[in-house]
């Protein structure tokens, strides 16, 4: 059987999820980010199932012989699950495994379903910072501040909030625990790079440019910025793309970001 921790239980599984290496995960169980928990035993789980919002997918951690996984895990998400993805109108599942373990075993659980799989690439800063010159009169590069957002002076203020707000519970948790830089043009925002999770000193990027805006520079500064940030005070970028998005590849490369590691994903359409 199949069951869905509470929140103040949620630290019963950081047994489990402090070795894996996705930071959304650990952003998660440690109550950072929201999300939902889904565990083979309440009591001593040894496998997890975890709902990531922002990301709008799940991750499954732990053993991958958990019997009680293996024989409940699809039936689980086709009724509990499933009905509540379509309600945030979401019609797929998407499960990211860790390449040496549950990749072995996930082609067998939903063998029922029209299961297709790809690799995700996660960059990291492993060096020097490459000098990036930016020049542009009319664009302003700076860092997202509260009094910013509540003064509503931004012409799509509102936009730069669900943005956050996708990844977050509040504002002011954003604010608490991350922060983020927006290339502002005629006093709209045209491009952000900001912190979507957090677990301990590492920082998961988000990043969008507007699409009259992309291929001027614009994500390249922001991201810098953000990168520079990270920096000088400690802390890890942590950047997750597909490998057939070429433009974010090259951009985690222009700005000094290495590949650090791969993880699999497999979804399938309801």
């Amino acid at each position: 059987m199949i069951t869905e921790l509470t929140k103040q239980d949620f630290n019963k599984i950081k047994h489990i999820s402090d070795k894996c290496k996705n930071v959304e995960v650990r952003a998660v169980v440690n109550g950072i980010n929201p999300g939902g928990i889904f565990v083979d035993d309440p009591a001593e789980p040894t496998a997890a199932l975890i709902w990531i919002q922002g990301q709008e997918g799940f991750q499954i951690v732990g053993d991958p012989q958990s019997n009680s996984f293996l024989a409940n895990l699809e039936e689980f998400i086709r009724i509990n699950l499933e009905p509540k993805l379509k309600l945030r109108n979401i019609n797929w599942v998407e499960i990211g495994v860790d390449l040496d373990t549950w990749d072995r075993t996930i082609q067998t659980i939903f063998n029922k379903h029209d299961i297709s799989s790809d690799i995700q690439h996660v960059f990291s800063k492993t060096g020097d910072l490459l000098p990036i010159e930016f020049q542009d009169n009319e664009v302003v590069i700076q860092r997202i501040d509260q009094e910013l957002l509540r003064s509503g002076r931004l012409a799509n203020h509102l936009w730069l909030e669900k943005k956050i707000l996708r990844f977050w519970n509040s504002i002011d948790s954003f604010f608490q625990h991350g922060f983020g830089y927006i290339a502002v043009f005629n006093n709209n925002v045209v491009s952000l790079c900001f912190s979507a999770f957090v677990a301990d000193q590492t920082h998961a990027i988000d990043i969008e440019t507007l699409e009259a805006f992309k291929r001027k520079s614009y994500g390249t500064a922001v991201a810098r910025a953000f990168v520079q940030e990270c920096t000088k005070k400690g802390i890890n970028p942590y950047w997750d793309c597909s490998p057939d998005n070429i433009g974010s590849i090259r951009l985690a490369k222009t700005i000094g970001l290495s590949s650090i590691f791969d993880y699999k994903i497999y979804w399938y359409r309801f």
